[in-house]
């Protein structure tokens, strides 16, 4: 932590202090104080049942039969859930409705009982992950059970959520265990409780013994947030955001009282103020992650309909959401919310699976329609249904759209469910997307984190990603892991596992191994060109990131794409000095690269060079797609390589893939060149 302080206090010394001074204070507040626990509020079910409507939109449940598809899946999930089952991202577990809530199941370790504010949830053995418990008191389980019973009016559900609820508050008492020792997670889990107890309530099955005692837990949660909230005055992203949110909502349930009122008031004005910190002029968050800002977008979301709720005074906001979010917080606000969820649009336009770039925990705020699809995929339908677009619906997604916003989205045919792509850039994030007519890409030159504090983002400068027919060709490997792998995880954030140039087989960002979510932004990448418009759309730009070594390393990459759907990668790279470099391209699975043999088709002597002083290499077949290299090195300087990597396809999963890596050694000034194209 040291050695990364001080690479930090180089560029930015006042920054840098008052980030040590943030955490000095936010830790010392840690020591959890009993007096907390003492004359917490009690609510009773008519409690409940009149401020049901800030959390449940105005749903008939008799206008939807058991038949129909989305209201099958949710009584399916209900039914798993009651007899034990809990989908963990996208995979249901054994877990029974009285688990061990301090168990990883995974590897059998169990964290102790002991104070939250002693506890190192990240000191673990190798291949525990105290993810995985916690994602299972998140209680995303909950709503499924909620829904279900406001839908059947059956009671059965409610008993299941109460029996649930009234053991993790047995086993999980004030201030002991992980589930308290993460802020962020007291959070999310009153967020969840809420909202499957105000379902429960609409439905008339929410018990006055259960009500009491949700509520005095509920109390406490908001005790607890209010009093450890993640707050840092410089390096703050969605662990602060997510406590602001659940002040709001626990704000809004306990407004009545005076502690209930100064938590909204304070949530409200925090998640304007965050807004602003958190995200850029183009709406992207600034976390450096394509995961984590759907994730940073449901935050905003959730707190925001609450507040729009709340300002309607009862009235429906279905037919107006962003006006009725403007009137809730501001319309500056609604604006930026907007424009956040166009992200998501972007990463899913013209391809099947979106590219996840940074880093990816699969987390979600309120998962309506549990966690098989990615939250990029969901925040992607919210993001049209807010529009007033047409969706591409399934069970999960109608799901995701009638709990929050009351209404269905509007229904795509299968002609235009596939929305039309185009060339776009979120260049204050960093993120351009390009496009031909059966190509879709994308190519990250940007900050990392927030005021380059970053915990999220990777070694992907210059990388680029692009899928062809929708199907992925080059990817972004992702992320497999939270903390049960460390090596893992610091392969998958590296340079070399991202489809960029690396020198001197050191990183183009330094992290350290022991530090699994700091990052330093080295390469304070520059943004040279980007055009767009005809056919054509081209990108130019570099990062500094290797002129801290000897041999003063500047890389610069020109991205070149044509409406045939031809893309070229131009890179030119200087020197001070001999060094070794490596180009990498990690192919999705399934796509094994052959080599063309010159012949017919690939004739090195009959090609013209598309630049002064370069030499055809080799040419490749990648899936529906070739490549040709030219460099201006000797046949003999630049060596291709095949070699055996991963993916992470979700959170929690790894692939086999291949990679292929050209590497050389450069003295001087050289350039290379890769031109992809249909291989027809």
């Amino acid at each position: 932590m040291l050695a990364y302080l001080a690479a930090q206090a180089r560029t930015q010394p006042g920054s840098t202090l008052r980030f040590v001074a943030g955490e000095v204070w936010r830790r010392g507040r840690a020591r959890l104080h009993p007096a907390l626990a003492a004359g917490v509020v009690e609510l009773s079910a008519d409690d409940f049942r009149r401020t049901a409507h800030l959390f449940v939109p105005d749903v008939d449940p008799a206008q939807h039969a058991a038949g129909v598809p989305w209201v099958a899946s949710t009584l399916e999930r209900a039914t798993r859930v009651a007899q034990g089952h809990v989908e963990v991202f996208g995979e249901w577990v054994a877990t029974g409705l009285r688990p061990d809530w301090q168990l990883d199941w995974k590897s059998g370790h169990r964290w102790p009982l002991a104070a939250a504010g002693k506890l190192r949830v990240l000191d673990a053995p190798p291949g525990a992950d105290v993810k995985r418990p916690w994602e299972v008191g998140r209680f995303h389980h909950g709503l499924a059970l909620g829904a279900a019973a406001l839908l059947t009016g059956q009671p059965h559900h409610a008993q299941a959520f109460a029996e649930s609820a009234g053991h993790w508050m047995e086993h999980n008492p004030w201030p002991r265990g992980i589930h308290w020792a993460m802020p962020m997670e007291v959070a999310l889990r009153a967020v969840n409780w809420i909202q499957a107890a105000m379902l429960i309530s609409a439905a008339g099955h929410l018990e006055p013994a259960p009500a009491r005692e949700l509520s005095r837990s509920l109390f406490l949660h908001g005790r607890h947030l209010w009093a450890y909230r993640e707050w840092n005055p410089v390096a703050r992203a969605n662990h602060y955001l997510a406590c602001v949110v659940g002040l709001v909502w626990l704000g809004a349930l306990f407004e009545g009282t005076s502690e209930g009122a100064q938590w909204l008031e304070f949530g409200r004005n925090e998640l304007l103020n965050e807004m602003e910190c958190q995200t850029g002029a183009d709406g992207v968050a600034r976390e450096g992650s394509s995961g984590y800002h759907a994730f940073v977008a449901e935050l905003f979301l959730s707190a925001a309909l609450v507040l729009a709720r709340r300002a309607a005074r009862g009235r429906a906001i279905e037919n107006d959401v962003a006006g009725s979010i403007a009137l809730g917080t501001s319309r500056a606000f609604s604006a930026s919310l907007l424009r956040m969820f166009q992200f998501p649009v972007a990463l899913c336009a013209g391809r099947r699976d979106a590219p996840a770039w940074g880093d990816g925990d699969d987390g979600r705020v309120l998962a309506f329609g549990g966690t098989k699809d990615s939250p990029t995929r969901v925040a992607a339908a919210i993001a049209n249904a807010l529009a007033g677009e047409a969706v591409c619906c399934s069970p999960e997604t109608d799901a995701e759209i009638l709990w929050r916003f009351g209404r269905f989205a509007k229904p795509a045919s299968g002609t235009t469910c596939a929305k039309p792509h185009h060339s776009q850039a979120f260049a204050d994030s960093g993120f351009f997307f390009f496009s031909g007519r059966r190509l879709r890409g994308s190519l990250r030159c940007g900050p990392l984190g927030m005021r380059g504090w970053a915990n999220h983002a990777h070694n992907d400068q210059l990388s680029m990603e692009f899928a062809f027919d929708e199907e992925a060709v080059v990817v972004d490997p992702g992320l497999p892991c939270y903390a049960d792998d460390p090596a893992a995880r610091n392969l998958f954030r590296s340079t070399r596992y991202h489809n960029t140039v690396e020198a001197a087989g050191t990183e183009q960002n330094r992290f350290w191994p022991a530090l699994l979510f700091r990052i330093v932004d080295d390469t304070r990448s520059r943004v040279e060109r980007w055009q767009t418009g005809g056919t054509e759309t081209s990108f130019a730009g570099s990062h500094s990131g290797y002129l801290r070594l000897a041999e003063r390393v500047f890389v610069r990459r020109e991205l070149h794409v044509r409406q045939d759907d031809t893309l070229t990668l131009h890179d030119s790279i200087d020197a001070a000095g001999r060094v070794p470099l490596a180009w990498y391209f990690h192919l999705a699975p399934g796509i094994t690269p052959v080599r063309v043999v010159p012949g017919a088709t690939w004739d090195p002597a009959a090609v013209e060079a598309p630049r002064p002083g370069m030499v055809p290499h080799s040419q490749w077949r990648l899936g529906p797609v070739s490549l040709r290299v030219w460099t201006g090195f000797t046949a003999e300087e630049f060596e291709a390589r095949l070699t055996d990597g991963w993916i992470a396809p979700r959170f929690g999963r790894k692939a086999p893939a291949a990679i292929l890596e050209f590497r050389a050694n450069l003295v001087g000034r050289q350039q290379a060149l890769f031109t992809f194209a249909p291989a027809e």
